[in-house]
């Protein structure tokens, strides 16, 4: 059954969707969480407009307050919001990538706790440094996805906090900012990869961060079987090992990498200037939703690892849309290398979208499949 697309809020009700969505999307455009946010923010009867809103995944946020700034790394987070923004008739709400910092002198701060702590960690410290003395942070997750950490975070960081009695499994924090010093910004994570020959680097919201996922070392190892392509595209990039890897290995002279992430398109930018410093010509580097504005030249080799979650909810819709981007994208007899975890079905989409799909790897956790276009 579809889920409402009715949003109730302190400040009016909104018709939000998903991005992406699907014909009877199941899952809401916001949570409780959200809700959380809004009430405490209309409660201290604040300035809407002036609120700053970090990690709002589909707009909610924004939309309801026309908020001041959304400070993001998700490129599929921004598209969501400029859909529920016009679909809401509301204006405009600017963007600040995660790679950049937002303006100082923030006051209110309505952020959404996010999945990955390092990620959590690195915007307090940043928004420390930019928060004047007084200024308010509210924070808000839901009570299944938050650490035991959320405090003990706020308060190193920002100030005195003050943890909110839970409501719809949700949770509300709290923070003053106090006039100690803001604490130095968490430096990337790294790790040395053979396939590369060098070290990796990665910011703090990119995937598997500080060392070689299970994944991604599988399909590395089938690289040798894949012989040489003219336009290769890294899909769902990270901080660009597969790639990178490639590369290496002379399997293409050039290579695309696509993320929607802000992190990891950076991440595999100062990865490629750091590992092949002469042959800059060679990467191009695009952030957004998979290949769906891609307009290069058709690949004949595309590299995946993509993710099997929507925000904190386990689904291959994700993966499945981008399997369906690469069929556009494939020319003639051009190949996609996958891996996927074994609980993920993609062998149904792979056999629909492509002539003939092969498996070339499996291990306990992952496999590896190679299908061409005909």
């Amino acid at each position: 059954m579809a889920a409402d697309t009715l949003c109730q809020t302190p400040y009016g009700d909104f018709r939000l969707l998903r991005y992406p969505s699907r014909r009877d999307e199941p899952l809401l455009a916001w949570c409780a969480a959200d809700l959380l946010l809004l009430e405490a923010l209309h409660s201290r009867e604040v300035d809407p407009g002036q609120v700053l809103v970090v990690n709002d995944d589909h707009g909610a946020l924004c939309v309801a307050l026309q908020a001041r700034a959304l400070w993001t790394d998700s490129a599929l987070a921004v598209l969501a919001l400029q859909r529920n923004l016009q679909q809401n008739d509301r204006a405009e709400v600017p963007v600040v990538w995660s790679t950049e910092a937002p303006a100082a002198g923030q006051d209110p701060v309505a952020l959404r706790i996010p999945k990955q702590l390092p990620y959590f960690e690195y915007q307090l410290a940043l928004l420390a440094s930019l928060l004047e003395p007084g200024a308010t942070l509210l924070a808000a997750g839901m009570d299944k996805h938050l650490s035991p950490r959320v405090v003990e975070l706020l308060e190193h960081h920002i100030g005195p906090t003050r943890r909110h009695r839970g409501e719809r499994k949700a949770r509300l924090f709290s923070s003053i900012r106090d006039d100690r010093p803001a604490a130095p910004v968490p430096a990337p994570s790294s790790y040395y990869c053979d396939a590369v020959g060098g070290e990796l680097r990665a910011l703090p919201n990119v995937f598997s961060r500080d060392k070689l996922d299970g994944g991604s070392r599988l399909l590395l190892q089938q690289l040798p079987a894949l012989g040489p392509a003219t336009t290769l595209l890294d899909l769902a990039c990270g901080n660009g090992v597969l790639g990178l890897a490639a590369f290496r290995a002379g399997l293409a002279p050039a290579v695309v990498f696509v993320d929607e992430s802000a992190m990891a398109v950076a991440s595999a930018r100062v990865n490629s200037a750091g590992l092949f410093p002469g042959d800059a010509s060679a990467f191009t580097f695009g952030q957004g939703d998979g290949l769906a504005n891609y307009r290069g030249p058709q690949a004949d080799l595309i590299l995946c690892n993509p993710p099997f979650h929507l925000q904190h909810t386990v689904d291959d819709y994700a993966g499945r849309r981008l399997l369906e981007q690469c069929a556009l994208h494939l020319q003639p007899g051009g190949r996609l290398c996958l891996v996927a975890n074994q609980h993920l079905d993609y062998l149904p989409t792979l056999k629909r979208l492509f002539q003939r799909v092969d498996r070339l790897a499996r291990d306990r956790r992952f496999i590896v499949w190679l299908a061409r276009r005909g």
